[in-house]
């Protein structure tokens, strides 16, 4: 059954069926069901990690697309895909989304619980999923997740940085660089003389703070008020180098102080926020409603910030966002993602009330005309600029609105020794 003939099938039927009492409209003979025949994964290279592509076909003919985080090759993601919850979603209906979900999720008790590449897979088919179902209702997937859109474009903030923060002329430069590209938003690696991903010790100096602040000093007055600016770190600090990074970097007013602690909730977390004078945010690294609610409820931050594709979803990143709206506390994104993924977060990122940035990579030379971000726009067949004047943009086709350039990513993209999903 094609796409088109299954529509025309649901318009004929809701009109004709309309009388009818409820349990009688759904058992009309005239309202088809659709079902899952395929589900197919490939691991690719479009951004800058490795990550997984989720192909979910049905027999409306109409297929989905979506996009795993990244693990180190995407070999654990392909199997989870392929081996684990395959079985579980063929011949299954795609509108009963939620229910698949907690099917899959059930899965993964000894594959690592909720977290980590389980997760990261079941993102991915998610994704696909919403895919389909927008397909099938002929709408974007922004207007009917969660109640419909609150924007019809979405605020991205750059992820790059001056090349030296301690340099006025590199600032100047950078924020020359912003203006070019009409970004009004960067998040900025702040000045750590340890490498964050080969920590000796969470300790930071006096030195490197003093560094840190006449570095975001240079920064701020390159950018001047208007532009935002969130002071980055990898949840590498211990509570006293927060405390005083965040004294050290409180004159430029900045968005927001990210991920300082490590990531796991415990007290700390509570008495940082309440004691710094600019705001702390973190999110990145967690997993479910399970690994935020802590975050939330004891007022442990106050910015959330949702990589959706960890997350578990649009839908579960919508229930974070909704749980953080009744906090007062507003909500941006974390995105590591290809440009499959990214799509599908600017997706969800619309229909959140209290929204304020999302994250755009932009170091790919392929990115630098600030037309595009997170890899080689070219892979989504989109008809429209990815990014126009620092806003990420909707072409307003159903789903996610994609059409995969299958030709390029084989020619371009594919991990070695990967053998295309047909």
């Amino acid at each position: 059954m094609r796409r088109r003939s299954f529509l025309r099938n649901m318009a004929i039927a809701i009109p004709a069926a309309s009388c009818m009492p409820y349990f009688d409209l759904l058992a009309a003979p005239n309202i088809k069901k659709v079902k899952i025949t395929n589900v197919k994964c490939v691991r690719v290279k479009i951004g800058f990690r490795a990550s997984a592509l989720v192909k979910i076909e049905t027999d409306a003919g109409v297929i989905g697309i979506g996009e795993c985080h990244h693990d180190e090759n995407s070999f654990g993601a392909k199997d989870m895909v392929l081996n684990v919850f395959k079985p579980i979603l063929m011949g299954q209906d795609p509108f009963d989304l939620e229910r698949l979900v907690f099917k899959m999720s059930t899965r993964t008790s000894y594959y690592g619980g909720n977290h980590g590449i389980p997760t990261h897979a079941i993102t991915g088919i998610e994704i696909a999923l919403w895919d389909i179902i927008g397909k099938l209702n002929d709408q974007p997937v922004h207007k009917i997740l969660g109640g419909g859109s609150h924007r019809n474009q979405v605020r991205a903030y750059a992820t790059m940085r001056p090349a030296d923060l301690l340099s006025k002329d590199s600032c100047a430069e950078f924020a020359e660089k912003m203006k070019r590209i009409k970004f009004t938003a960067a998040k900025i690696d702040y000045i750590r003389d340890q490498q964050w991903e080969r920590l000796d010790n969470r300790m930071v100096s006096n030195r490197e703070i003093d560094k840190n602040a006449r570095g975001f000093q240079n920064l701020r007055d390159a950018v001047g008020d208007d532009f935002d600016i969130a002071v980055h770190t990898h949840w590498e600090m211990d509570f006293d180098s927060a405390l005083r990074l965040a004294h050290a970097v409180a004159p430029i007013k900045p968005w927001w102080l990210e991920d300082p602690l490590p990531f796991a909730y415990n007290e700390q977390w509570v008495k940082l926020t309440e004691k710094s004078p600019v705001p702390i945010s973190t999110g990145e690294n967690l997993y479910t409603r399970d690994d935020f609610r802590p975050f939330i409820v004891n007022q442990g931050v106050n910015k959330i910030e949702i990589d959706v594709s960890m997350a578990g979803g649009l839908l579960e990143a919508k229930k974070i966002a909704d749980l953080a709206e009744t906090y007062y506390m507003s909500v941006a994104t974390h995105n590591v993602a290809g440009p499959v993924a990214t799509i599908a977060s600017a997706h969800w990122a619309a229909t959140v009330r209290e929204f304020s940035g999302h994250e755009a990579f932009m170091n790919n030379p392929i990115n630098a005309d600030g037309k595009s971000c997170n890899g080689d726009p070219e892979v989504l067949g989109y008809g429209i600029d990815m990014l126009k004047d620092g806003y990420l943009q909707f072409n307003d086709k159903p789903g996610l609105g994609i059409n995969l350039n299958e030709a390029l990513i084989k020619k371009k993209y594919m991990l070695p020794d990967e053998t295309w999903w047909d």
